[in-house]
């Protein structure tokens, strides 16, 4: 669908998480903040970062805004308290990015644009060139845009994702519990479950992917497996959550099992090491659902109950 124009400019708070990035924002932090659109604030929620990150920023970028945090709050949480600061101030509309990404600088008008012109698309992403390293797909399609154009979708990724700050209100804010991985999914699937609908922009991002959780190391493939096995628990039924634990322990341990690493990057999270370790990440992710049953039960109950009131409030019934 392609965009018309408009002359609408609510506000719009730009939050970048950062943990010991540095460097990735000295290198992508003025592609980040290059755009015409105002109003605008721009600001950084640090995860207590132990380099020089919020020294950096503050010499260097005194007009952001830092939110310095004490603890290391993952994706989630750090966009929590971004999330809740836009709130407060006001804005109509919170972008959340990673501090790993190179956006077409059209970006923020354009998803401005079809928020406003489509209020209900309250989740906006766009079109990610994940892990393409050599940059070349990338410059060609911003070299190549022509029209912009938008298409309903069931996901985006939370490399880049623009919301309508009502979001928070109606259906809740990020899950903490998952930390890192598959969060998005879950604020997402409660938003579209809620009544509002999702839509991605064809402006090209590029992602670095994983250049701050890749520090990690194995916790990376533990929180994947645990995290994907969480999500069904919490707003799946018990054939949801079993089908999950088996998909988990398969993609761990099936010798024969291939996937395409260009496509789906994200799976090879699930192969970290040799055979031995990957069984023993998947047994301890399972452990730990298994452990917490109970705490996740509550929260998809509270969170259910969130998303018929969402409903109602729309006026729209029960899928």
């Amino acid at each position: 669908m392609t965009m018309p124009d408009s002359q609408a400019s609510p506000s719009v708070c730009l939050v970048v998480l950062n943990y010991n990035g540095r460097q990735l924002l000295e290198r992508f932090l003025p592609s980040i903040a290059r755009t015409h659109y105002q109003p605008l604030e721009l600001v950084v929620v640090d995860n207590a970062s132990t380099d020089d990150s919020v020294a950096w920023l503050q010499a260097n970028w005194p007009r952001v805004m830092v939110l310095a945090q004490k603890e290391n709050r993952g994706w989630s949480g750090g966009n929590n308290v971004g999330a809740r600061y836009a709130i407060e101030k006001g804005h109509r509309y919170v972008l959340f990015a990673n501090n790993d990404i190179e956006p077409h600088p059209a970006w923020i008008t354009e998803a401005v644009k079809l928020a406003t012109l489509q209020p209900e698309y309250g989740i906006i992403g766009f079109r990610v060139f994940n892990l393409d390293l050599n940059r070349r797909a990338f410059e060609e399609a911003c070299a190549g845009l022509g029209g912009v154009e938008w298409r309903e979708v069931k996901d985006v990724m939370g490399c880049s994702l623009f919301c309508n700050t009502a979001l928070f209100e109606t259906i809740g804010f990020f899950d903490e519990d998952y930390q890192f991985y598959v969060d998005e999914t879950d604020f997402e699937y409660r938003a579209l479950q809620g009544g509002w609908r999702a839509a991605e922009l064809n402006l090209p991002v590029w992602h670095l992917s994983e250049a701050s959780t890749f520090r990690l190391g194995w916790r990376r493939s533990y929180l994947q497996m645990r995290n994907d096995i969480r999500f069904r628990v919490k707003l799946g039924g018990w054939r949801a959550t079993f089908s999950a634990v088996k998909t988990v322990l398969m993609q761990a341990c099936h010798p024969r099992l291939r996937w395409d690493s260009q496509t789906e990057p994200w799976k090879d999270r699930y192969r970290p090491s040799c055979w031995p370790v990957n069984a023993a990440l998947a047994l301890a992710a399972v452990g730990w659902n298994v452990w917490h049953l109970r705490r996740t039960r509550r929260a998809g109950r509270a969170d259910r109950d969130r998303i018929e009131r969402c409903r109602a409030s729309r006026g729209r019934s029960t899928p």
